[in-house]
């Protein structure tokens, strides 16, 4: 099979996992293991998933992640729309499982799907998700490029990324059920109805936006890679790079 359907199997594979045990633990098991119990299904799945399909496409199975090593220059840009097609198509067919499964017993009353205020019975609005979106998608590809760079341990990636997402749904599944992935937003809105549709937007778009925020702190502690990556030739940012990097020593010198 020609290298670009690999990928893209792998990541519909992937990402369908994802859905099936991540969204398919709220919607089918939520009041028997809680919030705690949908969190670790999702770091699980993901965790499961990049030693699976990790060789083959590195398992990025979110839009979000795709677009913060596209931009990073870990991967071929070329490559991208056999990622995000896989992607989008492995979420809709697991989302697809978890209804044929569940449509008549879904235990969250929304089918699992991300959004805010009356539409999840959510207590936030929107611009507490719009920081949720951005922060913790930042978080989640900051781990990502940290954890399968050439310094860290070889072959435990899978590890610090899954418990990564672990954590932010710990935290952020009161707020607007957690998404930092556009892909497995999508999945669940075209089985939601209307109203999630409707609210979609912001799942695709605030993600990405953490994805870009997620690779410019990256570049903060690996200063040294900024011109090796796709915002390398972004002066203002070369700029600030240098003033913090000059900021830094002037405090070390003063130290000591």
């Amino acid at each position: 099979m020609p290298t670009n359907a690999r990928i893209l199997a792998a990541e519909f594979i992937g990402t369908l996992v994802l859905v099936i045990g991540g969204v398919g633990s709220a919607v089918i098991a939520s009041d028997k293991i809680g919030t705690y119990g949908v969190a670790f299904a999702f770091g699980l799945a993901l965790l499961v998933m990049a030693y699976a399909i990790g060789p083959i496409s590195g398992c990025h199975i979110n839009p979000a992640v795709t677009l913060g090593a596209v931009l990073a220059r870990r991967m071929d840009r070329r490559l991208v729309p056999f990622y995000i097609v896989g992607q989008f198509l492995g979420a809709a067919a697991g989302a697809g499982i978890i209804w044929a499964i569940a449509r008549d017993h879904d235990t969250t009353g929304v089918f699992g799907a991300n959004g805010w205020g009356s539409n999840i019975n959510s207590p936030y609005g929107l611009g507490s998700v719009v920081v949720v979106e951005i922060v913790f998608t930042a978080l989640l590809v900051f781990v990502v490029l940290l954890a399968t760079s050439k310094l860290a341990p070889a072959g435990f990636a899978g590890i610090p990324i899954g418990l990564a997402l672990v954590l932010i749904h710990l935290a952020t599944i009161p707020v607007d059920n957690t998404s930092v992935n556009p892909a497995r937003s999508f999945g669940t809105a075209i089985f939601s109805g209307s109203e999630a549709m409707k609210q979609l937007w912001v799942f695709i778009v605030f993600p990405l936006v953490g994805a870009l925020v997620g690779v410019v702190v990256w570049l903060v502690v690996h200063e040294d890679t900024l011109e090796g990556t796709m915002l390398g030739g972004q002066r203002h940012l070369i700029s600030i790079r240098d003033r913090m990097h000059s900021a830094a020593k002037d405090v070390e010198h003063r130290l000591r």
